[in-house]
Formats: structure tokens, sequence, C-alpha cells
């Protein structure tokens, strides 16, 4: 599996949960009533973090499960080829050559681990629990991004 691959199936996979959004009452009204439930009825829902998601409590269980789901990825960056492409897409996606932060914006998708300015890509994979192999596919991705925007002209 690429991470493209990885990536599309993960968010089919989202898409697919009971969630839904609501960035206005009006929206959460609305979106309350499709599941029969009135806007005052928020003990009967959970809060999906700061992204304007709810779910019905009786399907936290679904949540939950594609959250640890999530963790999946671990695994699979142990294959060379798809951590060094999974790296290199997530340099681009945060746009790594100019970013002040690109090691920790990079690696928080990869894992958790606290910002400081006097990190690398070492410190934060290392404290995710990553080993040394994960750590030189990120070093082969970088070398990679940071030739193709010189060559490329990205900057």
């Amino acid at each position: 599996m690429t991470y493209l691959e990885y990536k599309k199936k993960s968010q089919a996979e989202f898409d697919a949960l009971p969630i839904f959004f609501a960035f206005s009452n009006e929206q959460f009204k609305e979106e309350m009533n499709k599941r029969g439930l009135s806007e005052n009825d928020t003990d009967k829902i959970y809060k999906l973090g700061s992204t304007g998601g709810f779910y019905l409590r009786s399907d936290s269980a679904i949540i939950e499960n594609y959250f640890r789901k999530q963790d999946d990825i671990v695994g699979l960056m142990d294959d060379n080829e798809f951590a060094q492409s999974a790296f290199y897409y997530e340099m681009g996606n945060h746009e790594y050559h100019i970013n002040w932060q690109a090691d920790w914006d990079v690696c928080s998708c990869f894992g958790d681990a606290e910002y400081a300015p006097e990190k690398d890509y070492k410190d934060y994979l290392r404290e995710m629990g990553y080993g040394e192999n994960t750590i030189c596919n990120y070093a082969i991705a970088k070398k990679k991004f940071l030739l193709d925007a010189d060559t490329k002209g990205w900057y």
C-alpha cells in the first residue's frame, strides 16, 4: 500500500463515520433534528475536539475504533518505501522548504510530540517511539524533497 492509498482509504473510512458538522446554531439545530433530537439534547452527543464535529454517544464505540485504527500507520512506517513516500508527501503538504517549524509539522502527521525550536526530526520521531530505520527514511525523503525543491524551483 502506498501512502496516498492509505490516505484515501483513511479518508473514505472517516467519511463513513456517523459524525455531523455544524458551524452555526442553525446548522446544529438542523443536524440534531435529522437525528430525532432537539438542540437541547446535548447530553446525548459528544463533541469531536474543536473541529465543529459531533456524534451521538451511542456511536462512541465506532468513533473510538476508527481513531484506534489510525495507530496502524506506525506499523506501516516500518516499510522503507511507504515511510519515504509518506514523509515526502507531507513535506510538500507543509511547504517544508519554507516553513520555520517544518520538522515538527511533518513529524506531527505521524504521532504526537511537543514542539520546541531546538528539536529536529530525529528528536520528534524518537519522542514518538520510531526507530532508527524510520529516522533514516525521513533523512532520505528530506534529501530528495530539498533536491526537488531546488531543481524544480519551488522557492
